[in-house]
């Protein structure tokens, strides 16, 4: 903060600032007006008695004509234009108080015209109205000065010089002890902006890092609350495409070559999840693992998964290992009831689990490069929207021999093709 204005350094950041609290002091300004409103009501029998002279006409202005003016003003802050703009209307309530306290003060006949009543103006500028710092002693200021000039200058016979130069004193010290405390105050103010405006940052951080692990749908509920997300879906496609040869790629290529290889392939298949609408679960190693239908709520179904699949396959076309040969992908995909939840409490993992995950693991690794293998329950849920061909029994770790499927296309494509 600037040491003399205490404006933030970031212009930025003093902007939104002072934005921010235009929004939120809106109310205590209306307050404000209405507090002083009742404080004059207040005032007006008084008059009747302080002033000599003058006194029903002092009583009825303050009643009806600063009054009214305050409440003209009060209107005025409830107009578009002047809902960010209400300093503007706290200057110009503070300077007409100032003007009729000081010619009241004059025509009204007191031995001493400089009233020492006029330090709660001081005051009620630097704590109750909501100025920005360097408006408000801007405000009391010139609210003085106004004062100080008009009783000085008309009031007839002048006073006497030690108590004009008493009160004069009394109403500069009101305006030092006002401004040390406004600005101790507007230093925790914006002390508070810095702190929450960091906080602020720091949240957005984290709720995108947990968009880009979790589901948005996952990460939405554990920010609501919920310690444990977890739930069985009936009809989920899972899919794992994995790098043929990839072991031996790590051990003859250097390390950097075979990450920039990896990463490329992965952003491709980011792509093409998000234009597909299925939900990337995770890596593991040169693995590529989605599920369609998970989790709940997704929209996503089987073709999806399937037109996913074929997408992969056409974006390798251009694919090269670092040695320059092509490279290809193997895909397996199965479907069914699976378990879906969070796991980890410091590093969060949205993963699945069952026959179905297994399955179209197996899937995968006992597939051929640049085919799509797929199970019984695939076939079924494509409805004869896509085109098989049928690879005949496979045997798969813990399942025995199952009959699979090798994805070629959507039927159209296919029967166009031969």
């Amino acid at each position: 903060m600037h040491p003399l204005t205490l404006r933030f350094v970031d212009r930025e950041w003093d902007a939104r600032y002072r934005e921010t609290q235009r929004e939120d002091n809106l109310r205590t300004v209306r307050l404000a007006f209405l507090i002083t409103i009742a404080i004059n009501l207040v005032f007006v029998p008084q008059d009747l008695f302080f002033f000599p002279e003058n006194a029903e006409t002092i009583a009825l202005v303050r009643a009806l004509g600063v009054n009214g003016l305050f409440l003209a003003i009060l209107g005025l802050s409830y107009t578009q234009h002047f809902r960010t703009r209400w300093p503007a209307l706290l200057m110009l309530g503070a300077l007409v108080y100032t003007l009729f306290q000081a010619l009241a003060n004059v025509y009204g006949g007191q031995p001493a015209p400089l009233d020492h009543a006029f330090v709660i103006v001081i005051f009620a500028i630097y704590a109750l109205f909501p100025f920005f710092y360097i408006q408000a002693v801007v405000t009391a200021l010139l609210a003085t000065a106004l004062f100080v000039a008009i009783t000085l200058g008309l009031a007839w016979p002048p006073p006497d010089f030690q108590q004009a130069i008493y009160a004069v004193m009394l109403m500069l010290t009101a305006n030092i002890i006002g401004l040390i405390a406004l600005r101790r105050v507007e230093k925790l103010r914006r002390l508070d902006f810095a702190n929450n405006d960091l906080i602020d940052r720091e949240r957005a951080r984290v709720r995108e890092l947990l968009d880009r692990i979790l589901p948005k749908s996952v990460a939405a509920r554990l920010r609501d609350g919920e310690s444990q997300v977890v739930e069985q879906l009936a009809d989920v496609t899972v899919l794992f495409a994995d790098v043929e040869g990839f072991t031996n790629i790590a051990a003859e290529c250097a390390p950097e070559e075979t990450l920039a290889m990896l990463s490329d392939t992965f952003e491709r298949f980011d792509r093409l999840t998000r234009k597909h609408g299925v939900e990337k679960i995770k890596t593991i190693g040169d693995a590529y693992m989605v599920a369609a239908g998970a989790p709940k709520g997704s929209t996503a179904d089987a073709r999806a998964a399937a037109g996913l699949a074929l997408d992969m396959l056409a974006s390798m076309s251009d694919c090269r290992r670092p040695d320059g040969t092509p490279l290809n992908i193997r895909i397996g995909m199965a479907r069914g009831a699976i378990i879906a939840g969070v796991v980890g409490d410091s590093r969060f993992l949205y993963d699945l689990w069952g026959d179905a995950v297994n399955t179209a693991s197996r899937m995968e690794t006992t597939g051929a490069p640049g085919r799509i293998q797929v199970t019984r329950e695939v076939v079924e849920a494509l409805d004869g929207a896509y085109a098989f061909e049928a690879r005949g029994e496979v045997e798969v770790k813990g399942k025995g021999m199952m009959p699979t499927w090798w994805l070629l296309g959507p039927v159209a494509a296919s029967e166009a093709a031969d």
